[in-house]
């Protein structure tokens, strides 16, 4: 089955969640959660996104991230990218870190953010690596502390979080105790850990609501009713109505990214820099200006196997310089 697009929406809250390929390992020493960190911290700024609960697991990584004006898939594409360059710079090894995208679901409820914000804080007392609440307030890589005021807010926006949760911080803080207790008490008792309603300890678990044939989600992509589901549904539509470029805008940014001129892009070659740059427009007119197979074999003349081709080799070429680009240019 076909992936649905991501809904990228100003203002809405996403559960952001990725794992490591083949439940691998994405963080194996403190350089390495340090390194994310820094990354994800300035997207953060960058972005004008908020962060309202998150965590850092040895094979996965959770956020709960209130979107800013600047897409929340850039934030995730370059703070995600830069780190795995680099880590596999570190460790000496090559190829993919992250297993397929990441998963972004916003969430739409209000009782469900109260849950959800304490699950994702209490993944290391599932998975024992700290023995109980105390502990985990010192985990560096996790939010509770800061939630609770006992460490730095750092990413963590403590205000706007603690909002959900009371009117002011003492009974923001009161009510976020008393639901996280009592989450950690039931995994203590249970030892193998506590789970979400229907869910497990996954990555994949961690929306056990969806896919159980609720009328309440027609959207597996939105934790809400059906009129907040179609209200986001709408704005997306707008916003990507807004956000899409014209073949010519295209065009335009391709000769400036490759160095090449339309005459050539367009021109029957085999010479190198004209092909590759004829296979990025192709990539990014699919992309960014939503052109179908049918035009963009019109417009540079050829048949439609060859703009498959032409496109998955654009985006190598694209993905690689760019990629170069982020870990130039981050820190």
């Amino acid at each position: 089955m076909p992936r649905q697009a991501r809904i990228d929406v100003p203002g809405q809250v996403y559960h952001v969640m990725a794992r490591g390929i083949e439940r691998g390992s994405i963080f194996c020493d403190e350089a390495d959660y340090a390194d994310f960190f820094k990354r994800v911290s300035i997207w953060f700024k960058k972005s004008g996104s908020k962060c309202l609960s998150w965590c850092l697991m040895p094979n996965h990584f959770h956020f709960l991230i209130l979107r800013g004006e600047r897409p929340l898939s850039e934030t995730m594409h370059h703070t995600m990218t830069g780190y795995a360059v680099g880590f596999n710079l570190r460790h000496g090894r090559v190829g993919h870190l992250f297993q397929n995208r990441y998963k972004a679901i916003i969430c739409g409820l209000e009782e469900y953010f109260l849950e959800l914000v304490p699950y994702i804080h209490l993944n290391p007392l599932r998975a024992g690596m700290v023995k109980d609440l105390s502990e985990l307030e010192g985990y560096r890589w996790c939010g509770h502390g800061a939630a609770m005021g006992s460490s730095p807010a750092e990413i963590l926006d403590r205000n706007t979080l603690l909002a959900h949760y009371g009117a002011c911080e003492n009974e923001g803080v009161e009510k976020y105790w008393q639901i996280i207790s009592e989450k950690a008490e039931r995994i203590l008792q249970q030892k193998f850990g506590d789970t979400m309603p229907g869910g497990d300890n996954s990555v994949d678990g961690a929306f056990p609501l969806l896919g159980a044939g609720k009328k309440e989600f027609p959207d597996q992509r939105i934790l809400g009713d059906s009129i907040f589901v179609e209200s986001v549904l709408h704005s997306a539509g707008e916003a990507m109505k807004k956000g899409r470029k014209s073949p010519s805008q295209v065009l335009e940014e391709v000769e400036i990214f490759t160095g090449v001129s339309r005459v050539d892009i367009f021109r029957r070659t085999h010479e190198p820099a004209p092909a590759r740059a004829r296979a990025v427009y192709c990539y990014l007119c699919k992309e960014e200006a939503g052109c179908s197979g049918v035009e963009l074999r019109r417009a540079l003349r050829i048949s439609d196997s060859a703009v498959s081709r032409l496109a998955a080799k654009g985006r190598i070429i694209f993905e690689s310089v760019r990629d170069s680009q982020i870990v130039n240019n981050v820190p």
